[in-house]
């Protein structure tokens, strides 16, 4: 069973090396490091004390943001990134949530599916949002409002 806690800032390289090795441009640690402060949702997921993913959000005025879900990739379908999902959405929930909201690259696949059979639906396309080396991708706009929890 994966375990939650808080991160913290000294969870910074742990953060930045999980990063590295789950994406192909990943976030810098810069950007990890401005995801600390009172509006921000964060986790690390543990399995047998080791740390193995983590989820960065925001949360201001009943909203959600999910920023970035990550998973080591020798933890991937096991079915973990599910849970953190759903930790997320819990979490959230609790705080008062009313909507959430993230972008997802429109060439992961596995991701968008993920979000999509946990309640969230497609609002919208961000043209070249993200960095794809030389090129740039486009974002999904995904959206989940409360209702009959998915998965249940």
């Amino acid at each position: 069973m994966l375990e939650f806690r808080p991160l913290t800032e000294a969870d910074l390289p742990c953060l930045l090396a999980i990063e590295c090795q789950a994406h192909r441009w990943p976030w810098s640690e810069g950007m990890l490091a401005s995801c600390f402060g009172e509006r921000y949702v964060n986790r690390l997921a543990l399995w047998q004390g080791q740390p193995v993913g983590f989820f960065i959000a925001d949360y201001l005025a009943g909203e959600s943001s999910l920023m970035n879900l990550c998973l080591l990739p020798t933890c991937q379908g096991r079915g973990w990134g599910r849970v953190l999902l759903r930790h997320y959405l819990a979490l959230t929930r609790t705080l008062g949530c009313e909507s959430w909201w993230l972008e997802v690259r429109a060439s992961n696949a596995v991701a968008r599916a993920l979000y999509l059979s946990e309640g969230y639906r497609q609002l919208g396309l961000r043209k070249g949002y993200y960095a794809a080396g030389e090129a740039a991708e486009d974002a999904l706009v995904l959206q989940r409002l409360p209702g009959p929890e998915a998965g249940s």
